[in-house]
């Protein structure tokens, strides 16, 4: 029995390992999404900021299309940061349950360690008395 939970412990530690990792790069992933919609934001606001530096209608016109598609761009970002988002969350809830699995084998473990031990100590104190009444029989006390 001590063998199979050995197994299953192992093959425990290896998904939570996997999950522990998937969960990292999953956050990476997020955290450059962040980034990239931090950027762009901070473009567009920075370009709106600026206002129309020329009086020319080229100008204006060529300002407001770069805002227009920096727009566009942001909200294809948005959207993937939710995936990213998204994907993230689910990589923890993954990671949480194979740390409870993880856990639940090593509580099994260490239960039936207990076990063991009680078991090993009843033995030896049934032994002990065994001899102690032998002793006590051979000295005539009863």
């Amino acid at each position: 029995m001590r063998d199979a939970l050995t197994v299953l412990k192992r093959i425990r530690q290896h998904r939570k390992k996997g999950a522990e990792q998937a969960f990292v790069e999953a956050e990476r992933v997020r955290e450059e999404a962040q980034a990239r919609v931090d950027l762009i934001e901070t473009s567009v606001a920075s370009s709106r900021e600026a206002g129309s530096d020329g009086d020319e209608a080229v100008w204006v016109a060529q300002a407001a299309g770069w805002r227009m598609k920096m727009e566009m761009r942001l909200r294809a970002e948005k959207s993937r940061l939710a995936e990213r988002v998204g994907q993230s969350e689910e990589r923890q809830r993954d990671l949480a349950h194979a740390s409870r699995e993880h856990r639940v084998v090593e509580r099994i473990m260490e239960i039936n360690d207990e076990r063991r031990k009680v078991e090993r100590r009843r033995k030896e104190d049934k032994k002990l008395d065994a001899m102690g009444t032998r002793r006590w029989h051979r000295k005539g006390v009863s």
